[in-house]
């Protein structure tokens, strides 16, 4: 009677740890689909500001407005 007893502990114990890792796997999944989803929407505003100020528009744009790039011949080191 005693082993009759303890397997049904046994078999509601591992029920109820069952439930509880498929909710922590369900919890997992969803996160991980959310992490995936803010990943791709970062990389999306990364190569679209990228593109709005890139490196040879902004050289334009300082060059039209009177920027004049350093003579690193003219540059002296004091010792």
């Amino acid at each position: 009677m005693m082993y009759i007893v303890l397997s049904v502990l046994l078999i509601a114990f591992n029920l109820l740890y069952s439930a509880y890792a498929i909710k922590f796997s369900r919890e997992y999944v969803q996160k991980t689909m959310e992490l995936k989803k803010e990943s791709e929407r970062n990389l999306l505003l990364k190569v679209k500001y990228a593109n709005l100020i890139n490196y040879t528009k902004a050289k334009k744009w300082s060059i039209e407005r009177g920027f004049v790039p350093v003579d690193w011949g003219k540059v002296g080191f004091v010792d």
